[in-house]
């Protein structure tokens, strides 16, 4: 999602002179704080996925070397 996507979601004006958003309500922060960890916990995932792709390619690279 890019940023327009996500005020029209979730009805938040963005202040372009000071650069924050105006959240209304506690709903409004608790979403975005949850989009946020969502972000987060992807980022993790690619980390976690990039690593085991690597370890399985040496595992790989070594039983082929053994032949």
């Amino acid at each position: 999602m890019n940023e327009l996507q996500l005020d029209v979601v979730l009805g938040t004006i963005s202040e372009p002179v000071k650069n924050v958003y105006k959240l209304e309500t506690r709903k409004q922060r608790e979403e975005i704080q949850r989009i946020c960890r969502i972000f987060k916990i992807n980022d993790e995932q690619k980390i976690k996925h990039k690593m085991i792709s690597l370890k399985n390619l040496s595992t790989m690279k070594v039983v082929f070397s053994n032949n």
